[in-house]
């Protein structure tokens, strides 16, 4: 039997004989090693120069060299390799525009990754420091420990300023409406008082500054879907310059189906003169009934102005 002990943790080992020169590793600290040709009272064994603490050590079995290159330790690994997500979860999600609102949601989550990333490189440095040079990946600790506390908390200041807004400063459906409604005034200068038929005109036409403000943002939808929808009849072409045909309470525009009411349980309509009206989901069927017939009184009136020029024409009746 060869004796011998682990020149870089000098945990004793034994082995048979027919290993002698062979390559081992190290049980207790995985440490790659050649097996001596005789055991240490035959063999001096030298520890030549070590590279550092997490380094390659050269130690001499005899007349032979070996290196030893201690194993790197796995959660310095990880704390860089969740640092790493953090950033790419924070981008991916934030630039997707999958959900409302994605630079909150990227940058919590980012926040999240950052912190756990700097919370396993602590132990990973500790566990370095305690193995006398039988582990290595310090440098890759240190990243862990400064860039997780630098991206939680670069993360968490745009998470914290993003969930305040959503709270509290966030624009209401209201406050929407009330926009649309100003780019439809807008819409409507430059084109001889007409209203546009849909919504997204708006927004290709710089009178609506982006499509965000087509998302009500009580539903959770991506970022830019237009959860609102013109509401005109088929054959009218509104204009606002004509309010004797186009009387103030008329609905222009609202929120709802597909996407149903608010937690409210109100339906957001907004009127010709920029009113607000909120109508009880339960009512709401009622109430476009009773807007269409408010449209099918502005097309009879519409029709019938049409026809005066011709009932005083010539061969036309006269009054």
């Amino acid at each position: 039997m060869i004796r011998f002990r682990c020149p870089n943790c000098d945990a004793r080992m034994e082995v048979d004989e027919s290993f002698a020169g062979r390559p081992a590793r190290c049980a207790t600290c995985s440490a790659d090693l050649k097996v001596p040709a005789a055991s240490e009272s035959d063999t001096s064994i030298t520890r030549l120069e070590s590279a550092g603490p997490s380094g390659p050590t050269t130690v001499r079995f005899g007349d032979e060299t070996v290196e030893i290159v201690p194993p790197v330790e796995t959660m310095a690994v990880v704390s860089v390799g969740f640092l790493g997500a953090s950033v790419a979860a924070a981008f991916v999600i934030g630039l997707g525009r999958f959900v409302t609102d994605p630079w909150m949601i990227g940058s919590i989550l980012g926040t999240l990754l950052a912190l756990l990333g700097a919370m396993t490189a602590v132990p990973a440095w500790h566990s370095i420091r305690r193995s006398r040079g039988r582990k290595r990946g310090k440098l890759l600790a240190v990243i862990g420990m400064i860039g997780g506390a630098a991206l939680t908390l670069g993360f968490g200041t745009v998470a914290a300023v993003k969930i305040i807004n959503h709270l509290w400063l966030r624009p209401s459906c209201e406050d929407n409406l009330h926009k649309i409604h100003d780019a439809l005034r807008a819409y409507a200068e430059h084109h001889d008082g007409r209203l546009p038929k849909e919504l997204e005109v708006l927004v290709r036409e710089g009178c609506l500054a982006d499509r965000n403000g087509l998302t009500c943002p009580e539903y959770q939808v991506p970022i830019g879907t237009s959860t609102y929808q013109m509401y005109i009849s088929v054959g009218i072409d509104v204009n606002i310059d004509n309010p004797r045909a186009f009387p103030p309470n008329l609905m222009i525009a609202s929120d709802g189906a597909p996407y149903d009411s608010h937690s409210d349980g109100l339906v957001r309509a907004l009127l010709l003169n920029g009113d607000i009206q909120k109508v009880p989901f339960d009512q709401w069927e009622r109430y476009r009934a009773e807007q269409g017939k408010l449209w099918d009184a502005i097309r009879a009136a519409l029709k019938a102005q049409a026809d005066q020029p011709a009932a005083g024409a010539p061969g036309g009746s006269t009054p």
